[in-house]
C-alpha cells in the first residue's frame, strides 16, 4: 500500500498543476480583431446625423454578416431611424459596409473606401481612448477613420447570466449570435450605449461588435463583458485546491521518506 500511494503521487501532482491554471484562465474573454481605414474622402465621413441613438441599426445582421439600417426602406415598420443624413455606403438590402472592403463601393459603383489594414487579438476589459488608423495606434484621423470588427466564440459549459458594458466615439453595434445587444449609434462624443443583459444557455454563442469612427473629432472604444462565471481575479477552482493539497501533502511524505 504505501508503494502505491507513493506511486500515485507524481500523477496527481501533475493533474493538479495542470488543473489550476486551466481554472485560473477561466474568467478571461478574448476576442479576434479585424482593422478597417475608411478613406477620408468617403461620403458618410462627417457628414451624419449628429447625437448619440439607441435606434440606427435592425436587430439582427443582414445577409452578408454586417449591421443593418432601421429604416423603412429596408423593412422598418416602427422605432424607425429617421435622423438626417442618413448613412449611403449601403447594400441593396441595407447592409452597412464601413467593415467591408469588397461591399463597400465608394459611393459611385467604383473604388471601394474601406481598407483592410490588418488584424489582432484584444483581452476583455478593452479600452482605446485613441482608437485611430492604422489599427487603433495612431494619434488622429488625418489619414482616414478607424473602423473594426471583433469577435468571439463563448464556450458556456452551463447556463449562465451575462452583461455587456459599451462606450465609444462614434458608433458601437454589439451583437450575440446574430441579435443586437449593445446600439450605440450617431456621431458624438465618447458616450455609453444601450445594452441589454440576458442568460446563456450551454453551448457556443458568438460575439461581435462592430466599431466606426465617423467623424474627425475624436475616437474611442470601450467594451466589457461580465458573466456569473467570471471573477475580478479568477482562482483554481475547489477540486483544483485539493488536488494541489494532496500532491503537496504527498510530496512531503515521499521527501521525508527519502531523508530518512
Amino acid at each position: 500500500m504505501k508503494v502505491f500511494l507513493r506511486n500515485l503521487v507524481p500523477p496527481m501532482a501533475a493533474a493538479a498543476m495542470a488543473l489550476a491554471p486551466c481554472s485560473a484562465r477561466a474568467g478571461v474573454i478574448t476576442m479576434s480583431a479585424t482593422y478597417y481605414t475608411i478613406a477620408e474622402g468617403d461620403q458618410d465621413m462627417n457628414h451624419l446625423a449628429g447625437g448619440v441613438f439607441s435606434n440606427e441599426v435592425q436587430s439582427t445582421l443582414g445577409p452578408d454578416g454586417l449591421p443593418v439600417l432601421n429604416t423603412a426602406t429596408y423593412g422598418c415598420t416602427s422605432g424607425c431611424f429617421t435622423s438626417t443624413p442618413l448613412p449611403v455606403d449601403l447594400t441593396a438590402s441595407g447592409e452597412i459596409t464601413w467593415w467591408s472592403p469588397s461591399l463597400n463601393d465608394g459611393g459611385s459603383g467604383g473604388v471601394s473606401d474601406v481598407v483592410d489594414t490588418g488584424t489582432g487579438t484584444v483581452t476583455l476589459p478593452y479600452s482605446n481612448l485613441n482608437f485611430y488608423p492604422p489599427s487603433g495606434t495612431g494619434s488622429n484621423d488625418e489619414s482616414g477613420f478607424q473602423a473594426a470588427v471583433f469577435s468571439t466564440t463563448l464556450d458556456v459549459p452551463s447556463p449562465e447570466s451575462i452583461s455587456f458594458n459599451v462606450g465609444a466615439d462614434d458608433v458601437a453595434f454589439v451583437y450575440l449570435d446574430g441579435s443586437i445587444v449593445c446600439d450605440l449609434g450617431g456621431v458624438h462624443a465618447d458616450s455609453p450605449g444601450t445594452c441589454t443583459s440576458g442568460t446563456l444557455t450551454a453551448g457556443d454563442h458568438t460575439l461581435e461588435l462592430f466599431y466606426a469612427d465617423l467623424h474627425t473629432t475624436g475616437a474611442a472604444l470601450t467594451f466589457d463583458v461580465t458573466t456569473s462565471g467570471v471573477t475580478g481575479s479568477p482562482t483554481p477552482e475547489p477540486a483544483s485546491f485539493v488536488l494541489v493539497c494532496m500532491a503537496l501533502v504527498g510530496f512531503g511524505v515521499v521527501r521525508g521518506r527519502r531523508s530518512r
